[in-house]
């Protein structure tokens, strides 16, 4: 210990007499193992977003508990459970089942990397947490909830726990209301869960399967769905032609196929799977369902605008549009990964993991996009369960909890990355956004990871096991200790570099001084370095 002492101290001199240099760093190696670890963390996040009673059943999350449970209760209905949408807490359906068709596709994909990695029955479990609250906002076969919340909602910040009062603004869909967008996306979200349900509890499937026929019926009768200006939907048509080819997967029933022709006519699209536009998803599911030509060239030749025509930054992704941008480089490399899965074009294996590689740190500014992951990531996702403080005066303030394995809309054209929690098109999250990253890193955990061939196979029901707990319990609210001031899980020399950057000062400079004030005593100075040298190389 008093070697350690020595050195950090002498160090801790000599670093705080001088200006800390910008050094060039060269960007982040990612190594086959580390898709499995990110697999994991990013469909963690889901738990993060859960909302209602059952919140801290199965959640790896220790901050997060039952939360609004009273939706529905204004009108009569149990409308709890589902998941927050972005980093606010209104539930939409469009991308409720966005999140849960793709999710459920991925491991209907690629189900032995599930299996490999261990996340089968995490992913159940987070499929059965949407489609039980799907099925739940059941009201008859010719209506069904899907809103819970109103624009207000946004005047609060505060953790989901501690929201006042309850949620009276709900929409549904029924013959004068319709919504076939989000009819699709929960039909396609309940056919693939009998699919990957049907064999560990059939009889929960088949009531997915009712449901899903009941919600494509429902959505014939044309029209978006509300969502009070943050979601416009072009069209529902691309929706429930993705809903349609998973009925005609499991049924074989050519009437599904008729429709599909009516729906999707025209199924090209320059864009990327998100929740405005199924056309892609639903083409690579019928070409690979039906052979029929044009959907399969609709795949090929989105996949080549992407490798070929879609901007990319200097760091080498694709750069389709400002909003959350990663987004759709993560949705472009799922389908990549799927096409690769058919036709064996090691280009587009190439391209799918470029593009997940940029996001987990190999990028000019040597940092994960996923929060949680690797040595440096967003520190201010914009999220108010994570951010963990109550009211406005301190919101833009480090997150106080680590939202592990959340996705952030991502850097500008340039690679520059403002992490600021008030610069919602790159520090958004969201379940959409994830979707797509959990999905790719399904296929590369296949395709890079090193799973075990041989998988294997049961059918019985899993029970989902939360994850243990870390061992270290949070301090002051935080899900690090002060010790390891720049929060990369290891207490070592860059700790004291990052707080010689402020010593001699006081923590009424800024919240990022109060930081580096491990001891908490209101200045920064050698007693926070020595602190630092009691935990020096403890990792957690």
């Amino acid at each position: 210990m008093k070697k350690i002492l020595a050195a950090v101290l002498t160090s801790a001199t000599i670093i705080s007499s001088t200006v800390v240099p910008s050094v060039n760093v060269s960007a982040a190696t990612i190594s086959s193992s580390d898709y499995a670890v990110a697999f994991k963390d990013s469909l963690w996040f889901y738990d993060a977003n859960k909302c209602g009673p059952d919140v801290a059943k199965d959640n790896v999350f220790s901050w997060r508990a039952a939360c609004h449970t009273n939706d529905g209760k204004f009108v009569g209905a149990d409308l709890t459970g589902g998941y927050h949408d972005c980093g606010d807490h209104i539930k939409f359906g469009i991308t409720n089942g966005y999140a849960s068709s793709i999710l459920g596709w991925s491991l209907y994909e690629f189900k032995d990397a599930y299996d490999g990695a261990g996340l089968t029955n995490k992913a159940i479990s987070t499929l059965k947490y949407f489609t039980d609250y799907i099925m739940k906002s059941r009201v008859s076969a010719t209506k069904y909830y899907y809103h819970v919340g109103a624009p207000t909602d946004h005047d609060y910040w505060g953790p989901p726990e501690k929201q006042p009062g309850d949620r009276d603004k709900v929409y549904y869909v029924d013959s004068s209301s319709p919504a076939s967008d989000v009819c699709g996306l929960y039909s396609g979200a309940l056919s693939l869960m009998y699919l990957n349900y049907k064999d560990i509890d059939s009889t929960y499937a088949n009531k997915c399967l009712e449901m899903s026929k009941e919600l494509y019926a429902l959505g014939k009768n044309r029209g978006t769905c509300k969502a009070d200006g943050f979601y416009t939907s072009s069209s529902g048509d691309d929706d429930m032609a993705w809903a349609a080819i998973w009925l005609y997967v499991i049924e074989k029933k050519d009437s599904y196929l008729s429709d599909i022709n009516s729906l999707l006519s025209s199924p090209g699209t320059n864009w990327a799977i998100c929740w405005n536009d199924m056309k892609l998803a639903a083409a690579y599911v019928i070409g690979s369902a039906t052979g029929q030509t044009k959907y399969k060239d609709a795949v090929t030749s989105n996949l080549n605008y992407w490798q070929t025509s879609v901007p990319k930054t200097p760091g080498g992704v694709r750069f389709l549009t400002e909003w959350g941008m990663l987004r759709y480089s993560a949705s472009a490399s799922m389908l990549a990964l799927l096409q690769y899965k058919l036709t064996k074009d090691e280009n587009l294996k190439t391209f799918a993991k470029g593009q997940i590689d940029y996001i987990l740190g190999n990028n000019p500014a040597n940092m994960s996009y996923m929060v949680g992951f690797g040595s440096k990531w967003p520190q201010h996702p914009h999220h108010r369960a994570a951010q963990g403080s109550m009211g406005w005066g301190d919101w833009k303030s480090t997150a106080k909890n680590t939202l592990t394995g959340a996705l952030v809309g991502g850097p500008n054209m340039s690679d520059q990355y403002t992490d600021e929690v008030d610069k919602f098109q790159a520090t958004e999250v969201g379940i959409d956004y994830n979707a797509g990253l959990v999905a790719a890193l399904a296929g590369l955990t296949k395709y890079y990871g090193n799973i075990p061939s041989t998988q294997p196979t049961s059918t019985k029901a899993p029970t989902p096991t939360p994850t243990n707990t870390p061992t270290f319990t949070p301090t002051n609210g935080f899900n690090y200790i002060p010790e390891d001031v720049n929060k990369d899980r290891v207490v070592n020399m860059a700790d004291v570099i990052s707080i010689a950057s402020g010593f001699g000062t006081t923590t009424v400079d800024s919240k990022y001084k109060q930081e580096l004030d491990v001891n908490r005593d209101g200045a920064i100075n050698m007693s926070d370095v020595m602190k630092i040298a009691v935990k020096f190389g403890y990792t957690y």
